[in-house]
């Protein structure tokens, strides 16, 4: 028993859009990986900061 046209086509819409999607969740966007790193990375930066000028500070004292 076939189905209808309009049953079909949904059918056949339905597993496109879920290939694409698995497309889709198998490479992450790169800014979700900047997202993540972008925190640590000024959270690095501003405690060197922070040593260098405490280490200043000490040796000027």
């Amino acid at each position: 028993m076939s189905l209808p046209p309009t049953t079909q086509s949904s059918i056949e819409q339905l597993h496109r859009d879920v290939a694409a999607l698995a497309e889709d969740m198998r490479s992450p966007a790169p800014t979700a990986t900047r997202a993540i790193l972008l925190p640590f990375g000024l959270g690095a930066a501003l405690a060197m900061v922070t040593f260098v000028v405490v280490a200043l500070v000490a040796r000027l004292v």
